[in-house]
């Protein structure tokens, strides 16, 4: 079986966690990332930084023709070009390609098999992976084999 990496999108870091276990994920966080400790309850705590907290007023959408009557514009759903987010991608793989490792979250947005989309999270802390699969609907050992 071939190892699983992220070249399709640029990005070439040899540690990735692909969907890891809440144990693993917790052992990485606490063995690695500063400010990672376990609550009196069993959860994780984590110092995520100066911004702590949602940042809704930090989302962008890229303006596409097909979509664009569909999204309520706004102070929360703010218009990006698509330069303007091609040019803040590639910065974003940058950052990826400088990181010691890495976590992807392979997983469904929606419940229903007929309505669900799939989606893959890559982000760069053990907690990130955490939030996000318990955001999102985990694919069974069968369905992340044909993932695609």
């Amino acid at each position: 079986m071939a190892k699983f990496n992220l070249s399709q999108y640029g990005i070439d870091v040899e540690k990735i966690h692909r969907n890891s276990s809440v144990p693993v994920l917790y052992e990485i966080g606490l063995r690695n990332e500063a400010g990672t400790a376990i609550s009196d309850v069993g959860a994780l705590l984590v110092y995520s930084g100066e911004k702590t907290g949602r940042s809704p007023k930090d989302k962008r959408i890229v303006r596409n023709p097909e979509s664009e009557k569909n999204i309520d514009w706004g102070p929360i759903n703010i218009g990006l070009d698509e330069h303007t987010y091609f040019v803040n991608r590639e910065r974003a793989i940058d950052y990826l390609n400088i990181c010691e490792r890495l976590f992807v979250v392979d997983a469904y947005a929606g419940w229903d098999p007929k309505y669900r989309i799939k989606v893959r999270i890559i982000c760069t802390r053990a907690y990130h992976s955490l939030f996000m699969q318990n955001m999102l609907i985990m694919p069974t050992a069968a369905e992340l084999a044909d993932f695609g």
